[in-house]
């Protein structure tokens, strides 16, 4: 018997789950991919079928995998999005309403991502607003029907102006009912609580399985590639594609974007593709992914950082090889693929593993799980 997390990340159209070892290079890697219904977009409801889409991923694991024992479980996912109480789902790529003046007014000096959709969500669906107790995220909500605990993720202190305070809040216009609503933050990787009975009933996990508090899904990405010891690079590759480097200070270039690192003191620098409609490469997707290369490397030495002679490639593009030839020609680069090619959900095994006590931080748990 092996045990193993049960790492779950929720995307925009699906949710995928995998059973991870520790040794990610001695077992096989069966990764469950559910897709939910069209109809739950035109209805705004998807998260509604989060516990399903759980349930029918479980079964697939068991059938592919029986040899297994879930010792905890991590959940991950896409943000901001916005969901109320009973399902309903506002997600972070949709369109903001047109705010009313006052609302604008409020908005003109926030830097959160967050407060401009709680405010649009409540315009869209002012029942929903008002009736909900509590007001979550994408992986939250699912946290949230496995344990019955509320709580928002935050990944790391300097994310906050990105998040939210309570103080921010009012200065929005939130009244004390409102922010009541906003669960609190607490730190990826936390303890939220084991999975209840009902829950355990709904999807066929033990009752009691300890849950933890995963990431936004860029963040787990950036976890369980590596790209969080400087000179790391990867490149996030789905229907949307960016870069990421780690650098040890913030490194400032026309084109490029810097963020907080997942680890305290470090950063991300990265480059984003524009989204691609094409099945297939086009000479332009190339040209553009060289061309972000070429930013990146510039920037960093130009700024005394390293720049790698090979990146790490996560998401659905990870399991096309000619594909990855092709980037190999364009970037001058070697590809890397790690053992699970969605490496958000190694990110989860990450943050589990710490929350465990298996590893001392973030950092020694990547060196260990995945290597330097």
């Amino acid at each position: 018997m092996t045990d193993t997390i049960l790492c779950i990340d929720i995307g925009t159209s699906s949710l995928k789950a995998a059973l991870l070892p520790d040794n990610l290079k001695k077992f096989p890697i069966f990764v469950s991919r559910q897709t939910f219904p069209q109809a739950a977009f035109s209805e705004h409801d998807s998260a509604r079928f989060y516990l399903p889409a759980l349930k029918a991923a479980l079964s697939e694991l068991k059938e592919k995998n029986p040899d297994f024992a879930i010792e905890a479980i991590c959940v991950s996912g896409n943000g901001p999005t916005v969901i109320s109480e009973d399902g309903k789902t506002f997600l972070y790529n949709e369109d903001l309403p047109d705010f009313q003046e006052e609302d604008k007014n409020f908005l003109k000096n926030t830097k959160s991502l967050f407060i401009p959709r709680f405010i649009g969500f409540r315009e869209l669906y002012p029942a929903q607003w008002k009736e909900s107790r509590a007001i979550f995220g994408a992986p939250e909500f699912l946290l949230h029907e496995l344990t019955g605990e509320s709580l928002s993720i935050l990944p790391e202190d300097r994310f906050l102006p990105a998040y939210w305070t309570e103080e921010e809040l009012e200065s929005c216009g939130f009244s004390d009912s409102d922010i009541k609503k906003i669960p609190p933050l607490k730190k990826m990787g936390s303890f939220v609580g084991k999975v209840s009975e009902k829950a355990a009933l709904e999807t066929g996990l033990f009752e009691g399985t300890f849950v933890f508090a995963g990431a936004p899904d860029f963040v787990v990405a950036l976890l369980g590639t590596g790209t969080v010891f400087p000179g790391r690079l990867c490149d996030r590759a789905g229907s949307s594609e960016g870069l990421n480097l780690c650098t040890t200070k913030p490194v400032f270039a026309e084109g490029l974007r810097t963020l907080p690192s997942a680890i305290p003191g470090l950063w991300n620098l990265s480059y984003l593709l524009n989204p691609s409609v094409d099945s297939a490469p086009s000479v332009r997707n190339l040209s553009e992914l060289s061309h972000g290369i070429n930013l990146l490397k510039e920037a960093a030495l130009s700024n005394g950082e390293f720049f790698p002679d090979y990146m790490t490639i996560t998401g659905g593009q990870a399991l096309d090889d000619e594909l990855i030839a092709q980037k190999e020609a364009a970037t001058g680069l070697k590809i890397k693929k790690m053992p699970c090619a969605d490496a958000e959900l190694i990110g989860d095994l990450i943050l589990a593993r710490v929350a465990l006590g298996d590893f001392d931080d973030i950092s020694e748990a990547v060196f260990g799980l995945i290597g330097a």
